[in-house]
């Protein structure tokens, strides 16, 4: 899964030429965002834009970074870079904008000029500025847990960030591919939908996770023969 979360506000912003209805300023919807294929364009090489870059790369974006200088030990593979001063025709095609120079000036005119293209726009450290806001992550192989404070207080989400990771289960992601697999088993098995639910929820639990633990997906696949012995009783 090539997935990628952004909070997206629901005020007036434009989205490839739509409007959505305005509400409270800061109110935001998170989603999970496919970004395999689109084009980022991130503009400023400094510490905070590469940072941004590492991300995107990970979210299988295709990836533009624009800035006169850049650091000689910055990993550029894969990048499409352009080693210039800004202009706007470096946005062309873009999906996401995400405005990372140290120019307040400069970041309110890319937002602008990323708007009237359509696309959304990420400013570093002005929220107010900003179409999305990136979240805490803490992941797991497919697993991501993320917190947002709608860009007011990154430390708030940085200190639940460091709290989440040491309450998550052990092994979460690879525990989450093995459950994915057993879905797609039960498909073939399991007509009933309902049925492949239930079964599925019964696995995704503190005894599933226990078995899987103990003996890997062979385990998971033990606990999910018993399941549906049971199933068959009742």
């Amino acid at each position: 899964m090539r997935l990628f979360l952004v909070d997206v506000p629901e005020g007036p912003t434009p989205f490839h030429g739509m409007m959505v209805p305005e509400r409270a300023p800061m109110e935001t919807y998170p989603i999970m965002l496919d970004l395999h294929g689109r084009l980022a364009v991130v503009v400023g090489a400094g510490a905070v834009g590469l940072r941004k870059v590492g991300a995107l790369r990970r979210a299988e974006a295709q990836v533009r970074l624009v800035a006169p200088q850049i650091d000689t030990d910055a990993d550029l593979a894969g990048l499409d870079v352009v080693r210039r001063a800004y202009h706007e025709d470096v946005l062309t095609g873009a999906f996401l904008v995400l405005a990372c120079t140290n120019d307040r000036s400069l970041n309110a005119r890319i937002a602008r000029d990323a708007r009237r293209i359509g696309a959304l726009v990420n400013v570093a450290d002005t929220p107010e500025e900003c179409d999305f806001h990136l979240p805490a992550t803490v992941r797991d192989g497919d697993v991501t847990v993320a917190i947002g404070t709608g860009g007011a207080a990154p430390a708030v989400s940085a200190w639940l960030r460091r709290r989440i990771a040491h309450e998550l289960p052990e092994r979460l992601g690879p525990f989450a591919a093995a459950l994915d697999e057993v879905r797609t088993e039960l498909k073939a098995v399991v007509a009933d939908p309902e049925r492949r639910m239930a079964i599925v929820k019964q696995l995704a639990s503190d005894e599933g996770h226990r078995e899987f633990l103990r003996a890997g997906r062979s385990g998971l696949r033990t606990k999910l023969s018993e399941l549906m012995e049971d199933k068959k009783e009742t």
